[in-house]
């Protein structure tokens, strides 16, 4: 019997698996590492990647919205790698405006051809595709424009590393209510498979992860950024902890609740400290 190639298994996977594994490579994820760095990033179960990856159950939206979110990708870039067609990244440029889109260049136009309300050109220096008015085209070799996609600004994103998934899941539901991208951890091997893809903008961690304490966690959070607003979550504390949670929230610039602290308290904390951050890039 033959044994089917990499690029064999590749044609019989799902079309969107296909494009999820194209966003791997994007990222230079390694083939070993690629389940657990999914599992991590859509907040799933190891057996439940596995089986939308081999097309047993299917990806629903809030998955994929989640993997891109993830990767710092918009969307429709995601989805876009399932077609030949996929459109060129591109700045907009429009009454002072330089807003970041994605372009579908058309045929060349000729001086006497009639055009849209928009034109593209690419940069002869940096490659890079600009559409702008007709009007200012000030003699540029222009393209029409089939379409341009812009994506809404990312909200930013938050990871909840808590080994209580039903606490977790709650300050989740409220912070995406409110519109964060926030996305649960349940152990310090998920959240340090997934900083290795990608930033967050904020970070809320439960003190007790089973067994151990997250100073661990902390550390690796604060050794990818130092100023990201941290909140550490721990249960009410005695006389003895309150100098080492001190401690604690000095070394790692970090903000203490006690347990259980209102989500809405939570989400404060965290926009006070994104009103200090320069948003991270995506």
């Amino acid at each position: 019997m033959e044994q089917e190639t990499g690029g064999d298994k590749r044609k019989a996977e799902p079309v969107i698996s296909r494009a999820i594994q194209a966003l791997l490579d994007r990222h230079g994820v390694p083939e070993r590492r690629r389940n657990t760095t999914l599992e991590a990033a859509a907040g799933m179960k190891y057996q439940q990647v596995r089986r939308r990856m081999t097309g047993e159950t299917s990806w629903n939206v809030d998955e994929i919205k989640r993997l891109a979110s993830h990767f710092g990708e918009p969307v429709f870039k995601l989805l876009g790698a399932l077609v030949d067609d996929a459109g060129q990244p591109a700045v907009l440029k429009v009454a002072g405006l330089q807003l970041a889109c994605s372009v579908w260049p058309g045929e060349a136009i000729a001086g006497d051809k009639a055009v849209g309300p928009l034109v593209a050109a690419q940069d002869g220096e940096s490659g890079e595709w600009e559409v702008f008015l007709p009007a200012v085209a000030a003699g540029r070799a222009v393209h029409e424009v089939r379409r341009v996609v812009f994506e809404a600004e990312e909200p930013r994103r938050v990871a909840v590393i808590d080994d209580d998934e039903a606490a977790a899941e709650t300050i989740v539901q409220v912070l995406r209510q409110k519109g964060l991208e926030a996305i649960s951890y349940s152990n310090a091997e998920h959240i340090r498979s997934a900083l290795e893809t990608t930033t967050f903008d904020g970070y809320i961690v439960d003190w007790q992860l089973g067994e151990q304490d997250a100073r661990d966690v902390l550390q690796l959070i604060r050794g990818r950024t130092a100023a990201a607003p941290l909140i550490v979550l721990a249960d009410i504390l005695t006389d003895s902890q309150e100098a080492q949670f001190e401690e604690i929230t000095a070394t790692f610039r970090a903000q203490l609740f006690v347990k259980p602290a209102r989500t809405l308290m939570l989400l404060n904390a965290l926009t006070l400290g994104f009103a200090a951050l320069r948003r991270t890039p995506g």
